[in-house]
C-alpha cells in the first residue's frame, strides 16, 4: 500500500493544518513578534499578498503603499511601506503584520493604553490629511530630475522606484509648485486651492490639524 505521507497533496494539507494550528495557539502579539525572529522568511511581492491584506493597505492606509515583504510560510506576512504623504513624502512608515489569511495583526493592549511593548497607539497613530492632491503632478527627485505623474499608482511606483535605486539616499522627492489639491473636510464638501510653495503647504496643513483638532473637542 502506498505511503499517504509520500502525496504532496497530503503533504500540502498536513502543512496546511499545522500552520493554522500554530496560529489558533498564539496571540497577534506573539505572532507578530514570531515573524519578526524568524530566520525562514522569504521575500515576496505587493501580487503574493491575500486580497485582503491588500485591501487593508488600500483603504486603512490611504497614504501609504507597499515597497517590500517577507513572508513566513507558517507565520504569516511582514510587509514595509512607504508613504506619499506630502511632508514625509518618499518616507518608510511602520512595518505591518499579516496572518496567513490576510488579517492584519495588532498587538495586545494593556489597561492604560498602550500596546505590550509601550507604544501608545493614541500618540503613534496615523493622522490623516484633510486634502488630497489633484493629479497630474511634477516631481522632483533630489538628482535634480523631473517626472510627471498622472495618478496615485503613478506616484507610488516612481517613488518606489528612486528608492530601490537609492537605497542610501536620505533627501526627500519634492513637488513641482504649483500643484492643485482638494480641502476635504467632509464627503459633501470639496474645496480646490492651488498650492505655490512649500510654504503656503504648511500653512494648509496646520489648518488642516486645527480643524480636527476642534472635532476631536466636540
Amino acid at each position: 500500500m502506498k505511503n499517504i505521507y509520500q502525496s504532496p497533496l497530503i503533504l500540502v494539507f498536513l502543512l496546511f493544518l499545522s500552520s493554522c494550528q500554530i496560529q489558533d495557539e498564539m496571540t497577534d502579539s506573539e505572532l507578530i513578534d514570531a515573524i519578526i525572529n524568524s530566520d525562514q522568511k522569504i521575500e515576496i511581492i505587493e501580487s503574493d499578498l491575500p486580497n485582503s491584506a491588500k485591501n487593508t493597505i488600500e483603504i486603512e492606509m490611504p497614504d501609504d503603499f507597499f515597497d517590500k515583504g517577507n513572508m513566513d510560510v507558517n507565520l504569516g506576512y511582514e510587509i514595509s511601506l512607504r508613504t506619499i504623504d506630502f511632508f514625509a513624502m518618499g518616507s518608510k512608515s511602520e512595518n505591518i503584520y499579516f496572518d496567513l489569511k490576510g488579517r492584519e495583526l495588532k498587538r495586545d493592549k494593556n489597561e492604560d493604553g498602550t500596546d505590550d511593548k509601550g507604544d501608545d497607539k493614541k500618540k503613534s497613530k496615523k493622522k490623516k490629511n484633510c486634502f488630497y492632491l489633484e493629479y497630474p503632478i511634477t516631481l522632483k527627485f533630489p538628482d535634480n530630475s523631473t517626472v510627471e505623474i498622472a495618478d496615485r499608482k503613478a506616484h507610488c511606483e516612481a517613488l518606489k522606484s528612486w528608492h530601490k535605486d537609492n537605497p542610501e539616499s536620505k533627501e526627500r522627492v519634492v513637488f513641482v509648485f504649483p500643484i492643485n489639491i482638494y480641502w476635504v473636510l467632509d464627503k459633501e464638501e470639496k474645496t480646490q486651492y492651488t498650492v505655490n510653495s512649500h510654504e503656503e503647504m504648511r500653512e494648509i496643513h496646520a489648518k488642516c490639524q486645527g480643524e480636527k483638532d476642534k472635532e476631536r473637542k466636540n
